[in-house]
């Protein structure tokens, strides 16, 4: 009887122990490492996702699916010590990738991201001007725009010393630099010209040669109508030159005198005037005919004389600053 006994409490004890090995087995399973992370450190290029799921570093699939689940449930993925949580991107360096298991460092990474893509810069356009008409150089830092994988990036732009009297072309040269180095370039150019019928740039052309005036927008040309300018014959010349709409109105009555002295007034529907209140653009109702010859001994005090519909259009297109060019 008391051999049996002990025969029945040794078989209890063996078969809890053996329970409870298959218990433990099954909660705390060994890790098999991916081969792939079996070194301690690794390299990524910048904009690499980190991998967040235990799965790539453990081989899952060896295991039985609760074994799997629970090495899921009890492990961690720290980078540079906060949770990797989505598909987190990273910046260029050294960084550590920390792997916990039930609470204890499972392994430790050094992770070295490298960038060796340049930044991208470019240049929206070129500048144009006359010669004799400086340009707001302000204006020259907002036409490079850069951009890096890194999201940081520092433009570093080279300003010419520009001599607008004379006719040439200078470059304004950029440089982005990425935080790895890397290094891109772009240039955009400032351009002076000739004060030319057809350069490239936003003007009024009157030629008074042709009688003729022709509205510009980026060199290409949107209206032109032929006009009437100021009498040669009795001196009444329209001032050749380059210059810029000063002011613009509707309805105003022009007033001034003949050469006996006798006032006049002339009223026009579209007033645009480039040299103080005494010389503009505007319609002449008054007028029956435009172009040829008629400014030689029946042209105007000195303005420039447009037809109705061509002066309500371009008097819809311009505004104050506008070149006028006179020649």
């Amino acid at each position: 009887m008391t051999n049996t006994r002990k025969y029945i409490a040794k078989s209890i004890l063996i078969i809890t122990a053996a329970l409870v090995c298959i218990f433990c087995t099954a909660c705390d399973p060994a890790l098999p490492l991916n081969p792939k992370y079996s070194y301690t450190s690794f390299e990524l290029d910048i904009g690499q996702p980190i991998p967040d799921h235990i799965g790539e570093y453990v081989d899952l699939k060896s295991m039985s699916p609760e074994s799997a689940q629970f090495v899921v449930d009890n492990t961690e993925i720290l980078y540079d010590g906060k949770p990797v949580k989505g598909k987190k991107f990273s910046d260029a360096g050294e960084h550590t990738l920390t792997i916990k298991y039930k609470g204890r460092q499972y392994r430790k990474y050094t992770i070295t991201v490298t960038d060796k893509e340049p930044p991208v810069v470019t240049a929206s356009g070129n500048f144009y001007t006359f010669k004799g008409i400086p340009l707001d150089e302000s204006e020259f830092d907002t036409v490079f725009k850069a951009s890096d994988n890194s999201g940081k990036v520092k433009l570093k732009i080279k300003k010419p010393e520009v001599d607008y009297d004379k006719v040439g072309e200078y470059k304004i040269k950029a440089v982005a630099k990425d935080p790895s180095g890397n290094k891109a370039k772009a240039e955009a150019k400032i351009i002076v010209q000739e004060h030319e019928y057809g350069a490239i740039g936003t003007y009024v052309f009157v030629s008074i040669e042709k009688q003729h005036l022709t509205y510009f927008v980026d060199g290409k040309p949107v209206l032109d109508c032929p006009v009437v300018t100021g009498n040669t014959y009795a001196g009444h010349n329209t001032p050749r030159g380059t210059y810029r709409i000063q002011y613009m109105a509707r309805n105003q009555m022009l007033k001034g005198r003949e050469d006996n002295g006798d006032e006049y007034e002339s009223f026009v529907s579209y007033w645009m005037a480039f040299i103080g209140n005494s010389y503009g653009l505007h319609d002449a109702t008054w007028r029956g005919s435009f172009g040829g010859n008629i400014y030689q001994g029946a042209g105007s005090h000195g303005c420039v004389n447009m037809p109705y519909s061509s002066a309500a259009e371009l008097y819809g297109l311009v505004s104050p600053g506008t070149l006028v060019m006179i020649y």
